[in-house]
C-alpha cells in the first residue's frame, strides 16, 4: 500500500473538517486514528482473563495441556516484552519518526498474534505474549508523546484521555468477544484492530517536531496546517522553529540529561506516578478478572460480572475525558488513590469474612462486584489516564526520548512483577491479605500525587517545564529557549 504524501494527507482531513462545518477538528481525527493502537493494546491486555477461562476447560481444543504455572508465565511475560519494547521506542521514533514507527512495532503483535491463534506448545504461548509485550510497550511510548506533540494546550488533556478510552474498550471488547466466541476466533477478533490502526496510520501526518528536528521546516509547516486546519500557523511553527534549533545547538549524552535536577524531578514524578498506577493492582485486577469473581461464589456468571466491570470502566474513562481539564490531574490522582484504597479495604473484609464466616458472606457476595466496580472506576479517573498525560507533557524535547523510554520501561516491568507476585503473595497472605496489601500501595500513591506531582492543566509544555525549575537553583536544558519562546509567541 502506497504512503500517501502530505499534501494529499492535508486534502483527506480538510475535505473531512469542511464536511463536518467545522465541528471535527483534524487534531481530534489523528488522534483518534493514532490511538486505534490503544485499542488494539486493550485487546492484549483483555486476552488473559477470557483466555484462561477456556484453557481451564479445555475449549480451546489445543493439542497440549496448560497448566496453572503455565498460565501464571505467559500471563506475567508479557510485562517482560512490554519493557523490552519501550527501552528503544524513543530512540527509534527520533530516527524513523512517529507514525512509521507506530506501524514498525504493530509488526511485533501479529507475529504475537500469529503464535497465540495456532501454537503447537506452551512456549508459543509465552514466546507470543512476549512478542506482543514488545510492540505494547513501544506503542504506550511513542502513541502519547505523539499525542502530546500534535495537541493544542487547551486540548492536550481530554485528547491524551483518548489513549486510555481507547485502551478499555479494547479490554471491554476481549471480555465481550471472549464470552460469546471460541478459542481461535476470539484470537483472531482481537487481531482484527492490530491490521486496522497499521492502515489508519497511514493516513496520518508526522510531528511537527520531528520534522523540525530532521530539518524539514516545510513538511513540519505543512503538517502543522494539517493539524490546525490549515489555520494561521506561523507563530506556533516559529516557536517550535526556535525550540528545536536551540535543542540542536546542544549535544547531551545520557547521563548529562539525568545529572540535570529539573529532567530528575521530572523523571521521579512521572515514573512514580506509573509505580504506583501498577502497584494499585490494576493488571491483576484485569488478568485474573474472572478468575477472582468465580473464588467470591457469586451466583452470578464470572463472565458477566467481568462483562459489568468493564462497562463500568468504559463509562468512567468517558467521564474522565469530560473533567480532567477541568479538575486537574493532581487531584484526580489523589481522589483516585483514596477510593481504591478504600475499594480494596472492602474486597480483603469480604475475604476475611468468607474465611471465618461462610454463610454471613453468602448474605454479601453482592459485594465483590461492587468493590471492583468502584475500584475500577476511580482507576479509570485518576490512575489510569493521567499518568500517561503527564509522561507526554512533563519532559522537556531532550530528554523526552530517555524519558518515555525509562518511563514505559519501569511500568511494564512492574506489570510482570506485581502480576507474578500477586499469584504468590495470595498463596503467602491469602485473598484477604494480598488485597489489603495494594489498599496500602493505593493510600502511598495518593499521598504522593498531592505531595510531589504538579497541576499541569491548561498549561504550555513550556509553562510546565518552567514550573518545574520552581524554586531549584539549577536551570533545565530546555528552560532557557522555553523563555525565548515565550517572549516570543503565546500558544492558543
Amino acid at each position: 500500500m502506497a504512503l500517501p504524501d502530505r499534501h494529499e494527507k492535508s486534502k483527506i482531513f480538510t475535505l473531512i473538517y469542511n464536511l463536518s462545518g467545522g465541528a471535527i477538528n483534524s487534531q481530534v481525527i489523528i488522534t483518534v486514528i493514532a490511538a486505534l493502537g490503544a485499542i488494539a493494546t486493550g485487546t492484549i491486555l483483555g486476552w488473559s482473563s477470557p483466555a484462561q477461562s477456556m484453557l481451564d476447560a479445555d475449549e480451546s481444543l489445543l493439542p497440549f495441556a496448560v497448566t496453572g504455572k503455565d498460565t501464571q508465565t505467559f500471563s506475567s511475560v508479557f510485562g517482560i516484552g512490554a519493557a523490552l519494547g519501550a527501552l528503544p521506542a524513543g530512540y527509534v521514533s527520533r530516527i524513523f519518526g512517529r507514525p512509521a514507527s507506530m506501524m514498525l512495532f504493530e509488526g511485533f503483535l501479529l507475529i504475537g498474534w500469529a503464535m497465540l491463534v495456532l501454537p503447537t506448545s506452551v512456549w508459543m504461548l509465552s514466546a507470543g505474549r512476549m512478542m506482543q509485550g514488545i510492540g505494547v510497550g513501544a506503542l504506550c511510548a511513542i502513541i502519547p508523546s505523539y499525542i502530546g506533540e500534535i495537541a493544542e494546550p487547551r486540548m492536550r488533556g481530554r485528547l491524551g484521555t483518548i489513549f486510555q478510552l481507547f485502551i478499555v474498550i479494547g479490554i471491554l471488547y476481549s471480555y465481550t468477544s471472549g464470552a460469546f466466541l471460541k478459542y481461535v476466533p476470539f484470537c483472531v477478533a482481537c487481531a482484527f484492530w492490530v491490521i486496522l490502526h497499521f492502515i489508519g496510520v497511514l493516513c496520518i501526518p508526522e510531528s511537527p517536531y520531528h520534522l523540525m528536528n530532521i530539518n524539514d521546516p516545510n513538511g513540519a509547516a505543512v503538517s502543522l496546517q494539517i493539524l490546525r486546519d490549515s489555520s494561521d500557523t506561523t507563530e506556533e511553527l516559529a516557536s517550535i522553529k526556535l525550540f528545536v534549533e536551540k535543542q540542536q545547538s546542544q549535544s547531551y549524552t545520557v547521563s548529562e540529561v539525568l545529572s540535570d535536577k529539573v529532567n530528575r524531578k521530572a523523571l521521579m514524578i512521572s515514573i512514580g506516578c506509573m509505580f504506583f498506577q501498577q502497584m494499585s493492582g490494576i493488571n491483576v485486577v484485569i488478568f485474573y478478572m474472572t478468575d477472582i469473581f468465580k473464588s467470591t461464589g457469586s451466583h452470578m456468571s464470572p463472565n458477566t460480572c467481568t462483562i459489568i466491570v468493564g462497562v463500568v470502566q468504559l463509562l468512567m474513562t468517558v467521564v474522565s475525558f469530560t473533567i480532567i481539564d477541568k479538575s486537574g490531574r493532581k487531584a484526580l490522582l489523589v481522589l483516585s488513590g483514596l477510593l481504591m484504597a478504600n475499594c480494596y479495604m472492602g474486597l480483603g473484609g469480604f475475604f476475611l469474612i468468607k474465611t471465618h464466616y461462610l454463610e454471613l458472606a453468602s448474605k454479601l457476595n453482592w459485594l465483590p462486584l461492587v468493590c471492583i466496580a468502584v475500584y475500577i472506576s476511580a482507576f479509570s479517573i485518576g490512575y489510569g489516564p493521567v499518568p500517561w498525560i503527564l509522561m507526554g507533557e512533563i519532559y522537556s524535547s531532550e530528554v523526552k526520548p530517555i524519558g518515555t523510554s525509562l518511563t514505559t520501561c519501569t511500568n511494564w516491568t512492574l506489570v510482570f512483577v506485581v502480576t507474578y507476585v500477586s499469584t504468590e503473595l495470595t498463596r503467602w497472605l491469602d485473598q484477604a491479605g494480598c488485597f489489603l496489601t495494594f489498599s496500602a500501595f493505593c493510600l502511598m500513591g495518593a499521598a504522593f500525587a498531592a505531595s510531589v506531582v504538579p497541576e499541569t492543566k491548561n498549561k504550555t509544555l513550556a509553562e510546565i517545564q518552567l514550573k518545574l525549575v520552581g524554586k531549584s537553583k539549577a536551570i533545565p536544558m530546555a528552560v532557557d529557549v522555553v523563555e525565548q519562546v515565550q517572549a516570543t509567541t503565546t500558544f492558543p
